[in-house]
């Protein structure tokens, strides 16, 4: 089982010293507060907040999964190279569309950097009407 990197995974003056690069690697969620039964929505999950993640051959997020729980619901693999171009650099960030088909879900995203690992987001919890 791979070690699975967190904001936690760093004493307090780790997490100060190395913000910028632990904000790189997150994956966050944003997602509607309330959704509908049996109503489409997307959940997106966005590698970085405040700092883009390098994007070169050797070096870039090659997957986001989105979880519920412990169950995965999506999972999508990205090429070297996608979300930056020369002088702009972008965030890997996805869309996933989902049916909601229970009350609650708990979702939570991984990334994984090809160069520093599988990381993992901070849980979003969502109420289903």
């Amino acid at each position: 089982m791979p070690k699975i990197f967190t904001s936690q995974t760093f004493s307090p003056q780790e997490r100060e010293a190395r913000k910028d690069f632990i904000d790189k690697h997150t994956p966050y969620i944003f997602c509607d507060g309330v959704l509908q039964k049996g109503v489409s929505v997307f959940v997106r999950v966005r590698v970085g907040s405040e700092h883009a993640h390098i994007d070169d051959f050797n070096h870039y997020i090659s997957t986001i999964t989105l979880f519920d729980a412990e169950h995965m619901l999506a999972k999508v693999e990205l090429a070297a190279c996608i979300v930056s171009a020369d002088e702009h650099r972008g965030n890997a960030e996805v869309a996933f569309s989902i049916v909601p088909n229970k009350d609650v879900y708990h979702f939570n995203a991984q990334c994984y950097c090809t160069k520093h690992g599988l990381w993992q987001g901070e849980e979003v919890k969502v109420t289903v009407k």
